[in-house]
């Protein structure tokens, strides 16, 4: 089975998320998003909407001895971090004919087909997309070391294949992110995302994706100019494959606010695209249940907190 992805969500993303699955149905035919809930709220109001090409997961079902423990010790960040690879190994398990799995993050919007990227290296048990920083204010020290802090590669999209090595270094991930998964850059370590800088010294078949496009961010889409040409968004001379609205909030108020762009003056013009199909989306959910509520709080704000929900 092909194009099957997955996500790990919580109610505080389930806005951008819904903009994500929008955005997915616009640029493919079919597909199936694998949706792990991980609070009530979430698998709740998602199972009201009932998408047929969704498929709820409840954390419950993966629950054992050492997800409990570890929910009751990290942060909900790191939690749901950690659950990235867990989950994906449970869907491999529970689903013997799908034959490749991509991991996208819930603030993920899809401005075109991903298809390229599986056709382009098909045979790569592992494809991993590059988190290249380039900010204008950072010289070239500053940006290696926060590169080498947080690590080469965004965890936010991420696929493996089933095959030997795939699984291998999936179980490999599993365990280092059951080990440590830790919100702060420490020892080494970060999230779940700087173990991936291993995975192409320690396994073969693990490649970059070499499609451009994928999950650009925030911390390099300075260096690309964006157009719009035929009704597609372009990132220079390559369609826009997906953009990763990382440090976007939603918050009281229905506003959205950027917690790692807030002083940046020139914006991508689909930024207010996006805020746009977000504020839409609240008022669709807001119909279906009036009760929901996906706003970020103070913890998952940082220093925005203090003054927007102060």
């Amino acid at each position: 089975m092909d194009n099957v992805f997955c996500s790990v969500l919580s109610r505080t993303r389930l806005y951008q998320a819904i903009a994500l699955l929008c955005s997915l149905h616009t640029v493919k035919k079919a597909f199936i998003l694998h949706i792990l809930c991980v609070d009530d709220d979430t698998y709740n109001l998602l199972k009201k909407m009932d998408w047929d090409s969704v498929h709820l997961t409840h954390l419950d079902e993966l629950k054992n001895d050492t997800l409990d423990h570890l929910r009751k010790s990290r942060k909900q960040n790191e939690y749901c971090w950690t659950l990235k690879p867990v989950f994906l190994e449970y869907l491999f398990e529970t689903n013997p004919d799908v034959e490749r799995l991509t991991y996208i993050d819930a603030d993920l919007f899809f401005f075109s087909d991903p298809e390229p990227v599986f056709i382009s290296q098909p045979h790569s048990s592992v494809l991993l997309s590059k988190g290249d920083i380039r900010i204008p204010t950072l010289g070239t020290r500053d940006t290696l070391t926060i590169q080498r802090i947080l690590g080469k590669y965004n965890s936010g999209f991420i696929s493996f294949k089933r095959d030997e090595t795939g699984l291998m270094a999936l179980d490999w991930w599993k365990e280092k992110c059951l080990d440590c998964c830790i919100s702060m850059p420490e020892g080494g370590k970060f999230g779940d995302q700087k173990y991936l800088d291993e995975l192409p010294q320690i396994f073969q078949n693990v490649s970059e994706i070499r499609t451009p496009g994928v999950n650009v961010g925030h911390w390099n889409s300075y260096y690309y100019n964006y157009s719009i040409y035929q009704g597609n968004v372009y990132a220079d001379l390559s369609p826009l494959i997906c953009y990763h609205f990382s440090g976007f909030r939603v918050v009281k108020g229905d506003k959205v606010v950027l917690i790692h762009e807030a002083d940046r003056t020139s914006k991508p013009f689909f930024y207010d695209i996006y805020i746009g199909i977000l504020m839409d989306i609240i008022e669709s959910i807001r119909a279906i249940d009036p009760a929901f509520c996906g706003y970020s709080g103070k913890d998952d704000l940082g220093t925005q907190g203090l003054s927007i929900m102060g």
